[in-house]
């Protein structure tokens, strides 16, 4: 990392100061283009569009509405009046902003109880704006001091938190699949330093649990291993790890001759919330020299929490950990982790020469981009960091505790509820259950409350069995509207029966 308290030699140029009547004004150019940079046009959209979002959230969160509305694209086109306003420009973006908010699924609904996408607070929206007005996209220190600074100081942050800030490092990416492939991308120049120059040998593969991620055996693929290099180690029926399991499925490959590269470990399932265990399959990898890659996309913010934290037990035998702050975190869309337990192992992930871009000359801070895929990069850092900003840690570790408590008490209601009945007791927010046990009726039932939108709720195949799916992102979603919602599976039961 390249620091310094100053550059040397530098001589600030004067900076005009622009008068009063210059403070909305726009360059007159004479261009079309000129009133898409009209800081009057943007101060009046803002506060235009502010009060449109203010009023969705505010009616959202007390239930007001449906939550959600599916008309056709061809609809919400002509009610975007799309083919003219593209053509023509000059729309009126307050009319374009309702139609896009009455179409929307609105998530701070608290019969939202859906994907695993979060209710994102206030602070992750003004970094929203904010990045998309400045638009520093960071590749090097210089195109984006203030968001690289903020990401370098967040990693640390993040870091501290599972105990790897000694000699750990990391960077932050688009999302739970970007840095899952970073990370295995660094466990295959661990294993083979010479992949990057000569390509992948024949015979490498990784162990990754059935229950786990597409995005790791999509990573493989990529890595050059094949899917067939996606070994998928077998889960007992709450989708956990069972260590025999991992053991016999290591032992098959290197008897069929294959070279494991890593082993993923799912911190929690996507399918159902449940953590593996982390100390024995990170023993397993030590006794090995095996890298185990934590893939907490969805469970890594119980490390932010007094009450779930040790779901992370034995992390400190892991060597790389995704962590996405827009599931549990209550940042917008997307906002990533990829975290190393050593730097060293994350400096030889990538290796690129673009003298255009990336140089040894001495500036204040570190150039991010060398150690992602990503070039072009949006100030992510600033979604979590305006959270944190706001509620402070212990606001974040609230969030996520009640979340994971509202979810053991929603089994409780529905586990206790004639005709239903759970998979599992739920580690996390996530919760599968079935009315019945006929797998045909639970897709019908899922459809047609989706079709209706007064709730939102996903499904989830479990050991070839459909299951209807609760992700409790939403803090004020409570008792009665879970209630509400088995009632109404019950009244949809009734009916696909008669």
């Amino acid at each position: 990392m390249q620091t310094s308290s100053k550059v040397s030699g530098v001589v600030p140029m004067p900076v005009p100061t622009p008068s009063p009547a210059d403070a909305t004004r726009a360059p007159a150019t004479g261009h079309p283009f000129d009133r898409g940079y009209d800081p009057a046009l943007f101060q009046q959209s803002v506060e235009k569009a502010c009060a449109q979002l203010t009023r969705h959230l505010s009616d959202s969160l007390q239930g007001k509405g449906k939550v959600l509305v599916q008309e056709s694209i061809e609809e919400i086109a002509r009610q975007l009046d799309f083919d003219r306003v593209v053509a023509e420009g000059g729309a009126d973006l307050e009319k374009l902003v309702a139609v896009l908010l009455r179409n929307s699924n609105r998530l701070h609904h608290p019969s939202y109880i859906g994907h695993q996408v979060a209710v994102p607070m206030a602070g992750a929206a003004v970094a929203d704006l904010i990045n998309g007005a400045t638009n520093n996209s960071m590749p090097v220190y210089e195109m984006g001091p203030a968001g690289s600074a903020v990401e370098r100081k967040l990693i640390d942050w993040a870091l501290s938190k599972i105990g790897w800030q000694a000699e750990g490092s990391g960077v932050m990416t688009h999302g739970g699949s970007m840095s899952n492939l970073t990370c295995l991308l660094a466990a295959r120049a661990a294993a083979l330093p010479e992949a990057w120059e000569k390509g992948v040998p024949p015979g490498c593969a990784i162990l990754v649990p059935e229950s786990s991620h597409y995005s790791n055996a999509r990573a493989a693929a990529i890595m050059g291993l094949g899917t067939d290099g996606a070994i998928r180690i077998p889960v007992d029926a709450e989708y956990r790890v069972r260590i025999e399991d991992l053991e016999r499925t290591y032992e098959g490959a290197v008897r069929a001759g294959k070279r494991v590269l890593a082993v993923v470990a799912n911190v929690c399932a996507t399918a159902t919330g449940s953590y593996d265990d982390l100390r024995a399959i990170g023993r397993f990898c030590r006794e090995k020299g095996v890298w185990l890659h934590a893939d907490g996309a969805h469970g890594a913010s119980v490390a932010v929490t007094e009450k779930y934290r040790h779901f992370l037990d034995g992390i400190e035998l892991a060597d790389s950990m995704t962590w996405d702050t827009h599931k549990m975190m209550a940042t917008s869309a997307l906002c990533g982790m990829a975290l190393f337990r050593h730097r060293s192992a994350m400096l030889k992930t990538f290796s690129q020469e673009a003298t255009y871009i990336f140089n040894s000359f001495e500036k204040p801070g570190e150039d991010i981009s060398v150690n992602t895929l990503e070039c072009t990069k949006s100030m992510l850092s600033l979604k979590l960091f305006f959270n944190l900003a706001i509620v402070g840690e212990k606001g974040l570790g609230s969030l996520v505790e009640t979340l994971y408590d509202r979810t053991r008490e929603f089994h409780r209601l529905i586990s206790n509820r004639p005709g239903f009945s759970c998979l599992c007791a739920p580690d996390s927010n996530i919760l599968c259950f079935r009315y019945g046990e006929d797998s045909a009726l639970q897709d019908r039932i899922r459809q047609r409350l989706v079709l209706e939108g007064d709730c939102y709720i996903t499904r989830a195949t479990i050991h070839g069995k459909s299951y209807l799916r609760l992700s409790v992102m939403n803090p004020y979603t409570e008792e009665r509207h879970v209630v509400a919602l088995c009632e109404r599976v019950e009244a949809l039961a009734r009916q696909a029966t008669a």
